[in-house]
């Protein structure tokens, strides 16, 4: 279905740890989780799910980003004039230190 179990927004959220956006250090908890590739093409699975602030959630459906992720959740941001950002989860950082 389009709303994840709570068992994988439970992990998506502490994966990620703030909004995916760059630059937005908005908590996960207070984020939406978003499917990368749109449902129903795109499955509802930690693969495929991103945290993201109601701001930049509606940034990337109306704003002409697009976004592509890893399947360990490291998060490639176009903007429409090409230039391209990486936003790392949090939990990626936690488990190399």
């Amino acid at each position: 279905g389009y709303a994840p179990p709570a068992a994988v927004g439970r992990f998506v959220r502490h994966r990620d740890g703030h909004c995916r956006a760059p630059g937005c250090a908005r908590e996960a908890r207070f984020c939406d989780l978003d499917h990368v590739i749109a449902y129903p093409a795109g499955a509802t699975t930690a693969t495929n799910l991103q945290t993201l602030c109601r701001t930049h959630h509606g940034f990337k459906h109306h704003g002409g980003w697009t976004v592509t992720m890893t399947p360990d959740g490291v998060c490639t941001w176009t903007a429409p004039n090409g230039r391209s950002h990486t936003t790392h989860p949090t939990a990626l950082h936690d488990d190399a230190a």
